[in-house]
């Protein structure tokens, strides 16, 4: 993971320097943004609970109530009506071949997956973890993708029988891994590397020795593939081959696999499925965090300037480290006061049941217990606007032991959280909860707290009403010996969150669905 304890962490320094790197942060990251143009607050729904899960992602081609859970313990799990499947779909880790690097330090572990753009077909998937091959070889330490295919005759499992080695990366250290691969619009595979880990000494200000790695450090070195973001073309049990326009083609002092350069640990990036624009959350070494961007029509060749820089500030030299202007400045930094410690890049919300976050960047920081936990930028017309946001859940966060770990989404663009304890699902806009809609039965008050009334507004007789919770549990179950017109239904017993109401009318011939939610007093 792109941390290590939160309490130490937390125990950041304080002084005039600190106030004064504070104000420099409001002067280039929070710039205001119009109340009702973004969400203050969206309230989440605990889906379920699993063990330091990393990523959420749908398959090609399934419904979007069917995802899968990538776990940093070498897990991956599906979560399909409302629950966990009895048994791992994989399992790379102590229960399973025992092959991840896990357990010994936190940054090590399964980190990502990836399916074939033809899964459906050919049942390819692709992931990335530090550890052996899966027939134990290799170094434990190393950072490798290996291609498997789910299993023939059932598919809620992956085959242990058939699988390929398609990238070593030998790494000199634990940590600093990146390790999140994506398939692009442009049908290329994006892979983000981590410079090879060696943290420095701690000291603020730049010079503390981070990626001491060569004279000028894995990441801007082009003879490495460590500190990147590769392109590459993968084919399932065959070698990878790279994209013939790679900005480094053809260049004897640079590696053809390398797009862009000068990360120090992308652990979380995404693509915005709407644009193609890349939102790139690299993790900072001591004084900053920040967030990267990179547009669609991109070239690539991109230098992001870690080691010369972190985030704004000279890093290694100290001073006129970029006199040429070579590097590509982050868009969004912070530094690690009020409990901050580690930037985990996000998603890009285009799902539906969130109307007022269309098109915003949702993003966190690992530790972020205080004040600040989630932003919310926006990005339209190429000018960037980044203010905090709250993501509110039922009993709230445990403190310290439910740092944020990654986000994801599913086929229809809903976003998820995931935290060391469980997935979280974007539900509402606290404040516009209910977004205007054309419906055939009226249901009020919503958010409703004890008491729901449910009429048919013109004629008709109702002759059930169900509700479902987000797990997909039914809740309530009110059927009626003869139909009715309205009907007021106790809710008090139910939990705050998000709920679908059923109704059956007509003799039971047609059904109907609304969203509602449920808000408690706090």
């Amino acid at each position: 993971m792109p941390w290590q304890s939160a309490k130490d962490i937390c125990n950041c320094w304080e002084g005039k320097e600190r106030i004064m790197r504070w104000i420099f942060l409001i002067y280039i990251g929070l710039i205001a943004v119009s109340a009702a143009a973004q969400p203050t607050e969206v309230f989440a729904d605990r889906l379920t609970y699993v063990n330091e899960p990393i990523q959420v992602l749908s398959a090609p081609g399934d419904p979007s109530d069917r995802i899968f859970i990538a776990c940093h313990d070498g897990k991956i799990w599906i979560f399909e009506n409302g629950a966990l499947h009895a048994s791992p779909f994989l399992d790379l880790g102590p229960d399973g071949i025992d092959v991840v690097d896990y357990g010994i330090m936190s940054e090590q572990g399964l980190n990502g997956i990836a399916f074939d753009p033809d899964y459906q077909t050919n049942g390819y998937f692709y992931v990335v973890y530090n550890g052996y091959t899966p027939d134990g070889e290799g170094n434990l330490i190393d950072e490798r993708i290996v291609c498997f295919e789910r299993d023939n005759d059932n598919p809620d499992q992956a085959s242990l029988a058939t699988w390929y080695n398609v990238l070593t990366l030998e790494e000199p250290d634990r940590g600093h891994n990146g390790g999140q691969l994506h398939l692009g619009p442009d049908g290329h595979f994006y892979f983000s590397t981590g410079d090879g880990g060696s943290t420095g000494t701690g000291v603020p200000g730049g010079g503390s020795g981070g990626d001491d790695h060569g004279p000028i450090g894995n990441a801007q070195s082009l003879a490495t593939l460590l500190g990147k973001m590769l392109r590459i073309d993968l084919h399932g049990m065959e070698p990878y081959t790279i994209p013939e326009d790679n900005p480094f083609v053809g260049d004897p002092d640079a590696l053809d696999e390398i797009w862009a350069y000068g990360f120090r640990n992308p652990w979380r990036w995404s693509f915005d499925r709407a644009t193609g624009n890349k939102f790139i959350g690299d993790v900072g070494e001591v004084d900053w965090e920040e967030i990267s961007f990179e547009a669609a029509d991109s070239e690539g060749g991109l230098n992001f300037g870690w080691r010369l820089k972190e985030a704004f500030m000279c890093y290694e030299p100290t001073e006129d480290c970029d006199p040429e202007n070579i590097t590509t400045e982050p868009v969004f930094a912070y530094p690690h006061s009020n409990g901050l410690c580690s930037v985990i890049g996000g998603v890009t919300y285009r799902g539906e049941q969130i109307p007022t976050l269309q098109g915003y960047f949702i993003f966190g920081d690992a530790c972020g217990f205080e004040d600040i936990q989630f932003w919310a930028m926006s990005a339209d017309d190429g000018n960037f606007t980044t203010a905090p946001i709250t993501i509110t859940v039922d009993g709230g966060f445990v403190p310290w032991d439910e740092g944020r770990f990654a986000f994801g989404e599913d086929n229809d663009g809903e976003i998820y959280v995931c935290t060391r304890l469980a997935i979280y699902k974007l539900a509402y806009d606290v404040d516009n909860p209910i977004a205007p809609t054309e419906v055939d039965f009226l249901l009020g008050p919503n958010p409703a707290k004890n008491v729901l009334n449910i009429q048919l507004p013109q004629g008709g007789e109702m002759n059930g009403i169900v509700i479902i919770d987000a797990l997909g549990r039914e809740v309530m179950n009110e059927p009626f010996e003869t139909g009715v017109e309205s009907k007021q239904l106790d809710v008090s017993q139910l939990a705050s969150g998000t709920y679908v109401v059923k109704v059956w009318f007509n003799d039971l011939s047609t059904t109907l669905t609304q969203k509602l939610i449920i808000q408690k007093d706090e």
